[in-house]
Protein backbone atom coordinates (compact mmCIF):
# COMPACT_ATOMS: atom_id res chain seq x y z
CA UNK A 1 0.00 0.00 0.00
CA UNK A 2 2.72 2.44 1.16
CA UNK A 3 4.58 1.53 -2.42
CA UNK A 4 1.48 2.53 -4.07
CA UNK A 5 0.52 6.01 -2.61
CA UNK A 6 4.30 6.67 -2.94
CA UNK A 7 3.76 5.78 -6.80
CA UNK A 8 0.56 8.12 -7.09
CA UNK A 9 1.90 10.82 -5.03
CA UNK A 10 5.05 11.18 -7.52
CA UNK A 11 2.96 10.74 -10.62
CA UNK A 12 0.83 13.77 -9.26
CA UNK A 13 4.07 15.88 -8.90
CA UNK A 14 5.47 14.94 -11.84
CA UNK A 15 1.84 15.57 -14.02
CA UNK A 16 2.31 19.28 -12.39
CA UNK A 17 5.63 19.85 -12.79
CA UNK A 18 4.68 19.02 -16.87
CA UNK A 19 1.83 21.18 -16.85
CA UNK A 20 3.81 24.45 -15.12
CA UNK A 21 6.41 23.80 -18.42
CA UNK A 22 3.95 23.78 -20.85
CA UNK A 23 1.96 26.47 -19.38
CA UNK A 24 4.95 28.75 -19.20
CA UNK A 25 6.07 27.39 -23.11
CA UNK A 26 2.53 28.62 -24.09
CA UNK A 27 2.39 31.66 -22.63
CA UNK A 28 5.08 33.43 -24.45
CA UNK A 29 3.50 32.85 -27.57
CA UNK A 30 1.28 35.03 -26.43
CA UNK A 31 3.28 38.48 -27.02
CA UNK A 32 4.81 36.81 -30.67
CA UNK A 33 1.66 36.21 -32.84
CA UNK A 34 -1.71 37.46 -34.02
CA UNK A 35 -4.77 35.80 -32.04
CA UNK A 36 -3.87 31.76 -32.40
CA UNK A 37 -8.00 31.44 -32.95
CA UNK A 38 -7.88 33.14 -36.52
CA UNK A 39 -4.57 30.98 -37.85
CA UNK A 40 -5.00 29.14 -40.87
CA UNK A 41 -8.76 28.98 -41.04
CA UNK A 42 -9.95 29.71 -44.48
CA UNK A 43 -13.53 31.59 -43.46
CA UNK A 44 -11.62 34.01 -41.72
CA UNK A 45 -8.31 34.64 -44.01
CA UNK A 46 -7.03 37.88 -42.12
CA UNK A 47 -3.42 38.92 -42.30
CA UNK A 48 -1.62 39.31 -38.97
CA UNK A 49 0.62 42.91 -38.34
CA UNK A 50 3.12 40.76 -36.42
CA UNK A 51 4.54 44.73 -35.41
CA UNK A 52 1.60 45.34 -32.90
CA UNK A 53 0.31 41.66 -33.11
CA UNK A 54 -3.51 42.88 -34.63
CA UNK A 55 -5.03 41.03 -37.50
CA UNK A 56 -5.91 43.43 -40.51
CA UNK A 57 -7.60 43.73 -43.60
CA UNK A 58 -9.70 45.05 -46.12
CA UNK A 59 -13.41 44.76 -46.05
CA UNK A 60 -16.14 46.08 -47.79
CA UNK A 61 -13.61 48.86 -49.68
CA UNK A 62 -11.98 49.81 -46.47
CA UNK A 63 -9.15 49.03 -44.19
CA UNK A 64 -9.96 47.53 -41.01
CA UNK A 65 -7.84 46.45 -37.90
CA UNK A 66 -8.09 44.47 -34.60
CA UNK A 67 -8.24 46.55 -31.61
CA UNK A 68 -8.82 46.44 -27.98
CA UNK A 69 -11.90 47.20 -26.60
CA UNK A 70 -12.89 45.22 -23.50
CA UNK A 71 -10.28 42.80 -24.12
CA UNK A 72 -8.04 45.14 -22.88
CA UNK A 73 -9.05 44.80 -19.46
CA UNK A 74 -6.95 40.99 -19.48
CA UNK A 75 -4.66 42.00 -21.19
CA UNK A 76 -0.90 42.37 -19.72
CA UNK A 77 0.96 42.50 -23.24
CA UNK A 78 3.46 45.22 -24.66
CA UNK A 79 1.61 48.82 -24.78
CA UNK A 80 -0.14 49.37 -28.33
CA UNK A 81 -0.56 45.57 -29.18
CA UNK A 82 -3.30 43.70 -29.26
CA UNK A 83 -4.68 40.87 -26.87
CA UNK A 84 -3.89 37.90 -28.39
CA UNK A 85 -6.61 35.42 -26.57
CA UNK A 86 -9.44 37.62 -26.24
CA UNK A 87 -12.26 36.89 -28.76
CA UNK A 88 -16.09 36.98 -27.91
CA UNK A 89 -17.94 33.87 -29.36
CA UNK A 90 -15.39 33.18 -31.99
CA UNK A 91 -15.43 37.33 -33.49
CA UNK A 92 -12.46 39.56 -32.69
CA UNK A 93 -12.80 43.24 -31.68
CA UNK A 94 -12.11 45.71 -34.74
CA UNK A 95 -12.38 48.92 -36.40
CA UNK A 96 -12.07 50.53 -39.51
CA UNK A 97 -8.56 52.60 -39.99
CA UNK A 98 -8.62 56.06 -40.25
CA UNK A 99 -6.97 57.53 -43.23
CA UNK A 100 -4.07 59.12 -44.25
CA UNK A 101 -3.46 62.57 -42.64
CA UNK A 102 -6.13 60.92 -40.40
CA UNK A 103 -9.07 62.05 -42.57
CA UNK A 104 -11.83 59.87 -43.04
CA UNK A 105 -11.86 55.87 -44.00
CA UNK A 106 -8.51 54.06 -45.30
CA UNK A 107 -9.90 52.58 -48.64
CA UNK A 108 -8.81 49.50 -50.63
CA UNK A 109 -9.25 46.73 -52.60
CA UNK A 110 -6.42 44.37 -51.31
CA UNK A 111 -5.22 43.87 -48.02
CA UNK A 112 -1.89 44.90 -49.30
CA UNK A 113 -3.54 48.35 -49.76
CA UNK A 114 -3.50 49.11 -45.89
CA UNK A 115 -0.25 48.37 -45.05
CA UNK A 116 0.30 52.23 -44.95
CA UNK A 117 -2.44 53.12 -42.24
CA UNK A 118 -1.58 50.07 -39.77
CA UNK A 119 -0.46 52.37 -37.04
CA UNK A 120 -3.18 54.81 -37.52
CA UNK A 121 -6.00 55.41 -35.05
CA UNK A 122 -9.67 53.74 -35.10
CA UNK A 123 -11.45 55.96 -37.07
CA UNK A 124 -14.82 55.33 -34.51
CA UNK A 125 -15.49 52.53 -31.85
CA UNK A 126 -13.86 49.15 -31.03
CA UNK A 127 -16.27 46.95 -31.93
CA UNK A 128 -17.18 43.18 -31.86
CA UNK A 129 -19.04 41.32 -35.16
Amino acid sequence: KQWYQRRVRGSCEMFWILLVVVAAQVSGYQYEYCNWLFYNIPRYNYTCNKDNLCWYGCSKGYCWSQCNGVGKVNWDGPEGTCNTAFHVNGNLEWCWLTGPDAKGYKTCSTDADCQGVLSNSCHGSCSVG
